[in-house]
């Protein structure tokens, strides 16, 4: 890792809808960025698109984060609810635009908390920037020789073009980074993949029989058949953990979950399921001489909830806990009519293959 000389960033917040508290929010703004540091692009190790102008002095070099506040356009259902929709972007000191975001709030009155989460936002930014120019080992100049040629036509081709949805003029120095989406060889754009995880549990449950209690393995595959819906089918083979007549389980389970990931880097952190199932089964005596005695058969539908922690390399460790109601409630040869309620808790694993 090499060196780099780190510069201070300027916050700007131009409000073009209400802020009746306009200056707290530019403090807020401030405070957020008080000891964020960028890296120094005025040299030979430059990143992404170079401008067309000399590089301020160093000692006037600094990044700039504007904020501009404007009024979004109201839908039906929120008429008497003021919406504000924020747009964010960085620039280097170099003129580069580094990054850019919208934010809308439904159910915005003040300017602070969006100022806050634009601080946020602009915080991880910088720190990824600096991390990224610590381990760049640098290009030769030859190498960027081409690339500064194009950028400059490129530049003077739309120094006056004005910027979508900011309405401010593109700094002269500024040229935007190439932000297409990669297509195939047939020119179709490659279709996001979903995810794909399979695992195990070990659980315990009870309210399969009338006492008593079920310990067992169930394996399981999460399908993302949308972004953040998940499919959850699994299996789950069992047996009980008391009694002298001793019984088994084999059942299924098929649950929809909504995915809730955490305020994380993408697969790093917790993620949590909430999941709505339907299960079948049956449940099976043995009898004292070893034989297979009675079987009745075992409908349950309920709630379940999984959270889901990331280790490394795809590998995950999942809790989970489900509650539900027996649809059939069949009594198990002499023994009496199952509850109506069952609980389960399960610990286990998962790998992400994609």
């Amino acid at each position: 890792m090499s060196a780099v000389d780190a510069v201070a960033i300027e916050s700007v917040l131009e409000a073009e809808a209400e802020c009746s508290d306009l200056d707290r929010a530019r403090a807020a703004l401030s405070e957020a960025l008080i000891a964020a540091r960028a890296p120094a692009r005025g040299g030979s190790r430059l990143r992404g698109a170079r401008p067309t102008s000399p590089p301020p002095e160093s000692g006037l070099a600094h990044w700039t984060l504007t904020m501009t506040v404007t009024a979004a356009a109201p839908s039906a259902s929120t008429r008497a609810v003021p919406i504000k929709s924020v747009d964010a972007l960085i620039v280097d000191d170099a003129g580069t635009i580094v990054a850019q975001r919208t934010l809308t709030d439904r159910s915005a009155r003040t300017c602070v908390p969006l100022a806050r989460a634009v601080g946020a936002w602009a915080s991880l930014v910088l720190d990824a920037e600096l991390l990224r120019a610590k381990d760049d080992d640098g290009a030769p100049p030859a190498l960027a020789t081409s690339a500064a040629t194009a950028t400059t036509r490129s530049a003077a081709a739309s120094s006056t073009t004005p910027w979508p949805r900011l309405g401010l003029d593109r700094p002269r120095s500024a040229a935007p980074r190439d932000t297409s989406t990669p297509t195939g060889a047939d020119g179709e754009t490659p279709e996001e993949k979903r995810a794909l995880e399979v695992g195990s549990m070990v659980y315990i449950r009870n309210g399969m029989t009338a006492t008593g209690g079920f310990a067992g393995v169930s394996p399981f595959v999460s399908i993302e058949v949308a972004e953040g819906w998940v499919l959850r089918p699994s299996l789950a083979f069992g047996r009980s953990t008391e009694g002298a007549q001793p019984t088994s389980h084999v059942g299924a389970r098929g649950d929809f979950c909504r995915r809730i990931p955490g305020n994380y880097i993408e697969r790093r952190g917790i993620e949590a399921d909430l999941c709505a199932g339907l299960e079948g089964g049956v449940v099976t005596s043995q009898s004292a001489s070893g034989m297979r005695g009675d079987a009745v058969g075992r409908v349950g539908l309920g709630p379940s909830a999984n959270l889901r922690g990331e280790l490394a390399y795809g590998l995950a460790l999942e809790v989970r806990g489900l509650v539900g109601a027996n649809l059939s409630q069949s009594p198990l040869a002499e023994h009496s009519a199952p509850p109506l309620v069952f609980a389960a808790a399960e610990l286990g694993i998962s790998v992400r293959l994609r």
